[in-house]
């Protein structure tokens, strides 16, 4: 059948119409990511990243959506490099668990700011810079400041003549975070994830591990451990991370929405971190926890963050990378 002009002038107005219809569903199709964390569902972290996931999903939504992928689907330790490779597109997890590729990353376990200081003075910017470099992740944001590290024991601790814990003979769990912290103190230590601690130290594995100062009750590790020490060091560093080339791909309205979200979360989570800490803190202390202080609280505290800050610079002459910039690090996340 021959077609009049008038009949193709429809056609061809009609199907125009009809591409760019498809194309502007296309453009404003929901993004769909998939999230991986590392710790068990009844701790506070895992909660709050939960929590930011659903404050993401309300604030993006019809642009972008979260899904929570169930917890142990990748191995915490792999998580990291499982969001590099692109095999997930988020992660929440400490920057200390891709310290090894990143070691600047030890700049926030160790740091003694805040979220919002080290974002208004570039260092959260800096890092972000390296990470997108060396790692190629999107530094999201520091969702978990607020809480702070102690060490735990079986047996009542002991102190050197310089004031510091002797923890000769002592059998630590280590962890990425303070391993070197550890073994700046003398101590035998032994990598276990949290999830295998308190089968260790019911195998007598191990008799001593550092925590946060929130959720020791809830991992039971207060059964076996009954002493606390004092000075608390580092900050809980839980980030959020997204592969860099999957938040390249997002257009800047979802991007601004995702960061902005993060950032106010930032900021809310400080208070509640504190505020249960101290609440756990006294719960302990009714149900019989000993705290003891090391005598020479100042040193001890430094040489927690020297031991991290010098693994930091042997890694990255490791790696063959300049250690000019160290100094820089350490002076925009140390207030």
């Amino acid at each position: 059948m021959k077609l009049t002009k008038t009949a193709k002038a429809v056609l061809l107005v009609g199907g125009t119409a009809a591409l760019l219809s498809a194309g502007a569903t296309k453009a404003s199709a929901e993004v769909k990511l998939n999230l991986v964390y590392p710790f068990p569902d009844f701790l506070i972290y895992t909660k709050n990243c939960k929590e930011l996931v659903g404050k993401i999903n309300a604030a993006a939504k019809g642009k972008l959506s979260i899904n929570v992928l169930p917890f142990n689907s990748i191995k915490m330790f792999q998580q990291p490099v499982a969001v590099r490779k692109g095999r997930v597109d988020l992660v929440c997890t400490p920057y200390a668990f891709f310290a090894r590729a990143v070691p600047e990353n030890e700049a926030v376990s160790t740091t003694n700011s805040s979220p919002q200081q080290v974002r208004a003075n570039g260092g959260l910017a800096m890092l972000d810079k390296i990470q997108q470099k060396h790692f190629g992740v999107k530094n999201l944001g520091w969702t978990s400041a607020g809480t702070r590290f102690r060490i735990y024991m079986q047996d009542a601790p002991k102190f050197s003549s310089d004031g510091l814990l002797d923890l000769a003979g002592v059998k630590m769990r280590d962890n990425p975070i303070y391993g070197a912290f550890f073994r700046a103190m003398k101590a035998k230590t032994h990598p276990l994830a949290a999830t295998q601690v308190y089968a260790a130290l019911e195998k007598g594995v191990v008799n001593a591990a550092a925590w946060a100062t929130i959720g020791l009750k809830g991992l039971k590790w207060d059964k076996f451990l009954r002493h606390a020490v004092e000075p608390e060091f580092y900050q809980t560093d839980l980030g959020w991370f997204m592969n860099l080339k999957k938040w390249n791909s997002l257009d800047a309205a979802t991007q601004k929405i995702v960061q902005d979200t993060v950032i106010a979360h930032e900021i809310s989570v400080q208070d509640k971190l504190k505020k249960l800490a101290a609440e756990e803190r006294a719960t302990l202390i009714k149900e019989g926890m000993k705290f003891h202080t090391a005598p020479a609280g100042a040193k001890y505290s430094k040489l927690a963050v020297d031991s991290a800050y010098e693994r930091m610079i042997s890694r990255l002459k490791k790696a063959g990378r300049p250690t000019d910039h160290v100094a820089k690090l350490r002076k925009l996340w140390q207030k």
